[in-house]
């Protein structure tokens, strides 16, 4: 099975994410640099309609991508999952 690169699962998760919504960024969780703030934790983050913003967290970046667009599948208004 192919591997996915980070693109792929960037346009990927775009491709899914409900009509308004955008893909806005993906960062490691630290929040420093001292042991208890490191984390090798990814969010994912999306931006949508009036300034909503959700996000989700993994310990892989692409699964933090997937989980994003799948919270975020049921909220499509297209009809496309």
């Amino acid at each position: 099975m192919a591997t996915m690169d980070l693109t792929e699962a960037w346009n990927e998760t775009q491709a899914r994410l409900p009509l308004g919504w955008t893909l806005d960024g993906l960062r490691c969780a630290s929040t420093g640099l001292r042991p208890e703030e490191r984390s090798d934790d990814w969010i994912a983050v999306a931006a949508g309609p009036d300034g909503e913003r959700t996000e989700h967290r993994s310990s892989d970046p692409l699964a933090a991508l997937a989980g994003l667009a799948d919270s975020l599948a049921s909220n499509r208004s297209d009809g496309v999952t």
